[in-house]
Formats: structure tokens, sequence, C-alpha cells
């Protein structure tokens, strides 16, 4: 619990998001990196998680709105089922990357970012910088839109 403590207080507000090198759920690479000058929203989340599905709506949401200026997403599922997996993300038409190993709570990067509960999710701006953690309902739309505005800024 320490250690997970310890990583958690590592990705505060105002911190650099560590980086990985990862494959998504395609086989494609994935890497934070590829996203630099990008707001972008990690999300830790799994298909069986009720409280993950009630703020999903509001994840879509603010793809649809700010995904053209700027704005992206990577999932990291802590699901253990790849079809359910696949399955859903067809029926919910996400279009971002995924990360997925299967593991559940023991997925990697899960581990490697002290995640202890989920939905767990940091908003990054175009340098991979935490400007904020956990937005939930409408927030979340709130601070994308003041982080891409921030962004267009010179």
């Amino acid at each position: 619990m320490i250690s997970s403590l310890q990583k958690q207080a590592a990705l505060a507000v105002g911190k650099t998001f560590p980086d990985f090198q990862e494959k998504d759920l395609d086989g494609q690479p994935l890497s934070l990196a590829n996203y630099k000058g990008k707001v972008v929203l990690v999300d830790f989340w799994a298909t069986w998680c009720g409280p993950c599905l009630s703020e999903l709506p509001n994840v879509q949401a603010a793809y649809r709105k700010h995904h053209e200026r700027g704005f992206d997403i990577v999932g990291i599922s802590l699901d253990n089922d790849r079809e359910k997996l696949t399955n859903f993300i067809k029926q919910k038409e996400l279009p971002w990357k995924q990360y997925f190993d299967g593991q559940g709570w023991k997925t990697k990067l899960a581990q490697e970012y002290g995640i202890n509960s989920i939905p767990a999710t940091y908003l990054l701006d175009g340098t991979g910088k935490i400007i904020a953690r956990n937005l939930r309902g409408p927030a979340l739309d709130t601070a994308v839109a003041e982080a891409l505005a921030a962004a267009a800024k010179p």
C-alpha cells in the first residue's frame, strides 16, 4: 500500500506523467510521447467497472467535442477478457487507443502508476504535465476546453 501511495504522490498535478513504451490493443506502438502537443486524458478503466461506465458518456462527449482541436484519450483497460473488451469498444464506438494486457488489477501500467481504484484519470497538457486528476461529469469538458484554449495562446 505504501508503494502505491508513493507512486500516486509522484502523479500530482504539476508533475510530468511518466511515459511508457507499450503496444495497444491492436499490437501497435503506444507511447505518450506520440501525443506531444495534444491535450491527453489517460484513463484507467474497465468494462466491469460501474463508475467507469457511468462516466463513459462524459468521456465520449468530451472526445467528440474536442478531438478535432487537439484532444485525445489513451485508455488503459483493467479488463481480463480481451474479447469482451474488443466487443465493448466496437459497440460503444470508442475510437481512441487502448492498452490491454489481460491482467486485471495486476495490469502492468496500473501497477507502475499505483492505481488502486478506477476510474482513475489524468489530464495532461501538450508537454505531458498533469493538469488535473479524476475529473468527472462537466468538469472534464471544462478542463479540456481550458487546456486547449491555453495551448492555443502564443
